[in-house]
């Protein structure tokens, strides 16, 4: 039978069936090659991006992209994080909501009418950008950031009238360097290592006409005032709480903060001077190569160290201050470039990325790391340019959406969704008002930032000068609520006789009721009216108001504008 089986054959299988324990085999073969292909894809794909992050961290330096498509990067980011968070952005301010805010942030006072009507009447796609442009090349803007940057880095210099004497020097040492375009990390260089000598006249720092030292002299140049006023006011890093022990909520050890100390221990007073008096510092000499200081508290000697815990390379040569502004303003600390870019965040959209903007910790996370970071890290590539940060904060949807809440989500701060209503400083407030009325400020011709307490300047400055660090949170006093209303300079900028805008509108032959009152709102709100508002207000003046006087219904009008929110907030 040769067509037979043998009884121990084994049956051949049919061509589409395989043998169970040969598939068995293959199918785990098959599974151990996919396995492996797909952990050497991960294998090689993490090395890839190690091999990218070290290049660029360590060897290549951070592309520099332009303010607009920096702009666009963090639009993109913030898009992502709405989205994930469910958030509906406020729609873009309008142009008359914009050109306001604008001047507000980068002049320091609104525009005048002629101003605003002119930037309304444009048609060109990048007419934000060009104004933009055009107020930073402008004297108003380099005046209103030596007034933004005094307020940050001598908050104090207002509260004792030995420290007021020095202001004038120190906004005309800002105003110089914003003048002539000086990178960030040079200015913060020059304050840090400038030369502290009084010499034979004590009184010659104070009368200074451009001299930083108000820094110095308003920390009683004590090390440990300086100490934190550096890292508050250059690194966002709050020592004050381990001055006397370990930070309780923070990192920070006490010999951390007297290592930063060490670094200003070059300043010692007098054997015997008494440190409450203000005198003393005038007497006040500093050792150059002091590096060491010693803790009140322990009685221990502790060396200068940076906040990282790095070691300074010392020479024979090094002098500490020098050393210290070289870490500080270096472009791989981890703080300085954020805190720049922090505080100009929350100076142009009310709240910082990190907030308070000079409290940068493990407990204070940024609201929006991504878009910190990368602010920080072209600010250092464009060499620490101020008005690149400006310029690319300005082109960001987040400040150009409109402060009008059109959606319960928008109503968190921290998310940037709509612009938020910020109070004005004083000096913005003044001059807003004189721009809305057309007051004309004199200046002294020998130093313009010697203001002359005795002027409608000087008490306004005095009367609402505040203190609160973020613009959220100003308000307004009955005192000052009480100079707006019934004081004698808004009063007088309020009648025919003295303002120069409503005698402008009341006089000239050629204006419809209709025009004079559209002139009004551009001048003290830098909009036209409603409709609605045509007709509340058009009817008041054709009526005369309570006195049936157009022209006096027109003042109430103008001290109705110049009284409301609108005109007292930034929005």
């Amino acid at each position: 039978m040769s067509n037979s089986t043998p009884l121990n054959a084994r049956p051949e299988a049919p061509a589409h069936v395989t043998p169970c324990k040969s598939q068995c085999r293959r199918l785990r073969l098959g599974v151990q090659r996919t396995i492996c292909a797909i952990l050497m894809r991960s294998i090689l794909l993490l090395a890839t991006q190690f091999a990218v992050t070290s290049a660029t961290s360590a060897d290549e330096p951070v592309k520099a992209l332009t303010a607009q498509e920096t702009a666009a990067e963090i639009d993109r980011l913030f898009d992502d994080a709405w989205k994930k968070n469910g958030i509906e952005p406020a729609p873009a301010a309008d142009d008359s909501e914009f050109v306001r805010r604008l001047y507000l942030d980068l002049a320091g006072r609104i525009p005048a009418a002629s101003e605003t009507r002119e930037f309304l009447a444009r048609t060109s796609p990048d007419q934000r950008s060009e104004l933009v442009e055009q107020l930073l090349d402008g004297p108003a803007f380099v005046r209103h950031f030596t007034i933004i940057w005094r307020n940050a880095l001598i908050p104090q210099a207002f509260n004792e009238p030995f420290t007021r004497q020095l202001v004038p020097g120190f906004e005309a040492w800002l105003w110089k360097h914003f003048s002539e375009e000086t990178a960030y990390d040079q200015i913060v260089r020059e304050l840090i290592t400038t030369p502290i000598d009084f010499g034979n006249d004590p009184q010659a720092v104070l009368t200074s006409a451009s001299s930083p030292s108000a820094f110095f002299i308003v920390r009683q140049l004590q090390p440990e005032n300086l100490a934190t006023g550096t890292s508050r006011a250059f690194l966002g890093v709050r020592l004050d709480c381990a001055q006397c022990h370990d930070h309780p909520f923070d990192k920070w050890k006490r010999n951390q903060f007297w290592n930063m100390a060490a670094f200003y221990s070059g300043f010692k007073p007098p054997e015997g001077a008494d440190p409450d008096n203000p005198a003393m510092m005038m007497n006040m000499k500093e050792s150059l190569q002091s590096r060491s200081i010693k803790v009140p508290s322990t009685g221990d000697v502790v060396p200068a160290v940076f906040l990282t815990g790095a070691e300074p390379a010392w020479t024979e040569s090094s002098v500490p201050r020098q050393v210290l502004a070289d870490w500080v303003t270096a472009k791989d600390n981890p703080w300085f470039a954020k805190m720049a870019a922090n505080r100009l965040w929350a100076q142009f959209l009310g709240q910082g990325i990190v907030q308070p903007v000079d409290d940068f910790s493990d407990n204070n996370p940024p609201s929006h790391p991504e878009v910190l970071n990368l602010l920080a890290a072209q600010f250092a590539a464009h060499e620490f340019d101020l008005k690149f940060l400006v310029r690319t904060i300005t082109a960001t949807r987040a400040y150009q959406t409109s402060s009008r809440q059109t959606h319960a989500s928008q109503s968190d701060p921290t998310q940037f969704a709509r612009a938020a209503l910020r109070g004005l400083t004083p000096e913005q407030f003044f001059d807003s008002l004189a721009e809305a009325i057309g007051y004309y400020q004199p200046y002294r011709t020998d130093n313009p930032f010697v203001i002359d307490a005795d002027t409608p300047r000087g008490r306004f400055l005095e009367l609402f000068r505040d203190e609160t660090e973020s613009p959220l949170l100003k308000e307004t006093t009955i005192l000052q609520a009480l100079a707006m209303m019934n004081g004698d300079f808004v009063d007088n900028a309020t009648t025919i006789e003295k303002s120069q805008t409503l005698r402008a509108v009341a006089d000239f032959p050629l204006m419809s009721d209709e025009e004079r009152l559209e002139t009004l709102f551009i001048a003290a709100l830098s909009r036209r009216p409603t409709e609605s508002e045509k007709v509340t207000f058009g009817k008041y003046i054709a009526d005369g108001g309570t006195s049936q006087n157009p022209q006096e219904a027109m003042t109430d009008v103008f001290w109705a504008l110049l009284n409301s929110s609108e005109f007292l907030l930034n929005h």
